[in-house]
């Protein structure tokens, strides 16, 4: 249940923004995503779960294939995100509902489970995240730390095979970050792949099984942990001592 990705191509009008973009990882990975801004990360991150679509290529992903030279329809995106959760760099929880509301409305609108139902699993969720007394607090009560926090609860919440995140530890103190280490090194202990963007290289030693290194849409270095130590690419050893 891991991901294969398979010479994807990605542009907006004259501009390519993912070319040629090749690789695989396996259930429980944990993929990093590092390059300077503008490298294509984040593009690649969202055809991941197919919030946008990519002008060719293919991929498999949580155990579903998707050819993009054929139109993908919103349901099908829709039902591929039932099992592809993703944590954004803004959080996107909703304002005027408390976190314990937060978390259930997605699996009681759609996979259909009892409200009752979706608040135990919520509360242990929110509990092994330490934020159990924060179950009433609305979103605007929390520091950033705590919000991050809700919105990966939220997305384990719908019990998804892969997990992405964008920038999770953007605008995070130290103490924070190392929190988000221990959640997704615990996540990756329970079979879930995450693919994580991250343009923070200490960060990233600390929770990568994998790296896939871009510049420009191309992948310029992919391999997994230890080539953090001995780089393949002048390219990549170069980011490495910025």
């Amino acid at each position: 249940m891991g991901i294969k990705a398979n010479h994807i191509n990605k542009s907006y009008g004259e501009h390519q923004v993912l070319n040629d973009v090749s690789f695989g990882c396996d259930r429980g990975d944990t993929l990093v995503l590092l390059g300077p801004s503008g490298a294509g990360k984040s593009s690649l991150i969202r055809v991941l779960n197919l919030l946008e679509s990519a002008s060719s290529g293919s991929l498999t992903i949580a155990g579903k294939s998707f050819d993009f030279s054929q139109p993908i329809s919103d349901s099908v995106g829709l039902a591929l995100r039932k099992h592809v959760g993703m944590v954004f760099q803004q959080y996107h929880l909703w304002p005027h509902m408390t976190v314990l509301e937060n978390l259930i409305e997605a699996p009681v609108k759609v996979t259909g489970i009892s409200k009752a139902q979706a608040k135990e699993q919520a509360l242990i969720i929110l509990k092994q995240l330490q934020l159990g007394d924060k179950a009433n607090a609305w979103p605007l009560q929390l520091s950033g730390g705590q919000q991050q926090r809700v919105a990966i609860a939220r997305a384990l919440m719908m019990k998804p095979d892969v997990l992405l995140f964008d920038e999770p530890t953007a605008a995070l103190d130290p103490e924070i970050t190392s929190q988000v280490v221990n959640i997704i090194k615990q996540l990756s202990q329970t079979g879930i792949t995450q693919v994580v963007v991250t343009h923070e290289v200490e960060f990233a030693k600390k929770i990568a099984s994998h790296v896939l290194y871009l510049e420009q849409g191309k992948v310029v270095e992919f391999g997994d942990k230890t080539v953090f130590e001995h780089p393949q690419t002048k390219q990549f050893a170069q980011y490495l001592t910025h």
